[in-house]
């Protein structure tokens, strides 16, 4: 067994990989985005984009590859970071076969019951969400590959579709701060004189997310942008 291995077999190395896996998701919903901000730049800046995105390095490797290596490398995170946690919880539940009483404050309780829950809404978001505007395969509303400004301007102004990516946000951003506040916990980083700190920046990074990621479909539901 080599040692990356035994490190992986440790509760300490989940933790670190569900960790990291983590940042990368996070680091795709920073740019993910600044990229939807074009949207208020109108059409040509937004569609610009999106082909700039499919050509990167395409002299040298072909159309969309470069992307794809993003998309892979993204879904390798998301697919190890649900696995880890799934290991992680057997593992901490093999380690304590009786369970301790233990005071747990509502906030942890609920964080905690969330977490799963909310781990379980985000990936059945990611397969919608490809499904609907990468691949094209769900079409509640007429679909172009590479008209992405036109995708979304129909599909964020029905009612239902645009509430339900604004809902999906509230889950993302939800998820998002306890994996931050977890983070700052696995690297030590947390502190009794900091952790007020930390748990501050934890809900700004997730608000200013939330308010990132819904302003997109709320504007072209209330006409502020689109057609």
């Amino acid at each position: 067994m080599s040692k990356l291995q035994q490190f992986y077999g440790t509760a300490v190395g989940k933790k670190f990989v569900v960790a990291v896996t983590g940042i990368i998701m996070a680091g795709f919903l920073v740019m993910h985005m600044i990229g939807n901000f074009k949207a208020f730049a109108g059409q040509a800046k937004l569609d610009h984009y999106a082909a700039f995105l499919r050509e990167i390095g395409q002299d040298l490797f072909g159309h969309e590859t470069i992307l794809w290596i993003f998309r892979f490398v993204l879904l390798v995170a998301v697919v190890a970071h649900i696995v880890t946690i799934i290991l992680l919880t057997k593992q901490n539940r093999r380690a304590r076969p009786v369970k301790y009483h233990v005071k747990k404050t509502f906030a942890s309780t609920f964080a905690a019951r969330m977490m799963i829950v909310s781990g379980v809404l985000l990936l059945i978001f990611i397969i919608v969400h490809l499904a609907q505007f990468t691949l094209g395969w769900f079409k509640p509303t007429p679909f172009v590959h590479g008209e992405v400004y036109n995708n979304i301007s129909q599909a964020f102004a029905v009612g239902w579709i645009a509430a339900f990516y604004i809902f999906m946000m509230v889950v993302v951003c939800m998820h998002l701060y306890h994996g931050i506040w977890s983070f700052f916990q696995t690297f030590g980083l947390d502190n009794p004189d900091r952790n007020k700190q930390l748990r501050g920046l934890a809900i700004a990074v997730s608000v200013v997310l939330f308010l990132g990621f819904s302003a997109v479909p709320f504007a072209f539901l209330t006409g502020m942008i689109g057609k």
